[in-house]
């Protein structure tokens, strides 16, 4: 699948740069830079995944302008205030996923680690836990996202790869605001955690991410 903004947003998104915004906020699931007569949202969407499992889903992110005053809810949080965005660059990764495992011998290597686990939490005996799951049938697979331009992406299934526009990094004085989701994540909840950063310390995560 192919989540890159359209013509639309990344007009929207041209005109973010060197502006003055009031205010940015965060509601988990959205982003907004708040002008005084209008806002444009960023916000998470999930979307069907090319992917062996049919349940997995791609996150991707919608940016639109309203053009009336932004009015917030009572959880939304301000992150940054009467700063201005001196640069603005749109961040893309490729979302892929890896074969399942169906192998009968491998699934029950897996299955046996998890029933010691669960084993030495329940207290149960393992024979008892071997009950439970003999009925069932199981497959694992990985989710993984990369740079685009990274020597993996050009080896992958492409059947099971996604290219997604999943934010923006803002530039807002000397910091930077990672306004995108990470590893394919629902929502935008590390800016409730922190939300200015300095380019080293996001270097270590961007390596995963191709800014444009």
């Amino acid at each position: 699948m192919n989540y890159t903004f359209d013509p639309q947003e990344k007009a929207i998104i041209d005109t973010l740069e060197n502006s003055n915004p009031e205010r940015i906020w965060t509601q988990f699931i959205k982003i907004v830079i708040e002008f005084k007569d209008y806002y444009v949202e960023l916000e998470c969407i999930p979307e069907v995944a090319d992917s062996q499992n049919d349940a997995d889903e791609a996150m991707t992110v919608k940016i639109r302008k309203f053009e009336n005053t932004y009015e917030p809810c009572k959880h939304a949080k301000v992150i940054v205030e009467n700063q201005s965005i001196l640069e603005i660059k749109r961040v893309r990764t490729l979302l892929y996923f890896t074969d399942s495992i169906t192998d009968p011998v491998e699934t029950k290597k897996i299955d046996s680690q998890w029933n010691k686990i669960l084993s030495k939490i329940s207290g149960l005996r393992r024979s008892r836990i071997d009950k439970m799951f003999e009925s069932g049938s199981s497959s694992y697979h990985d989710e993984i996202i990369c740079n685009p331009k990274a020597p993996q992406a050009q080896v992958i299934k492409k059947e099971f790869s996604n290219l997604i526009d999943v934010g923006l990094l803002l530039k807002v004085k000397d910091k930077f605001v990672p306004a995108f989701l990470l590893s394919n994540a629902y929502g935008f909840n590390h800016l409730e955690r922190k939300a200015l950063y300095t380019m080293e310390e996001l270097k270590e995560g961007l390596h995963n991410y191709e800014l444009l």
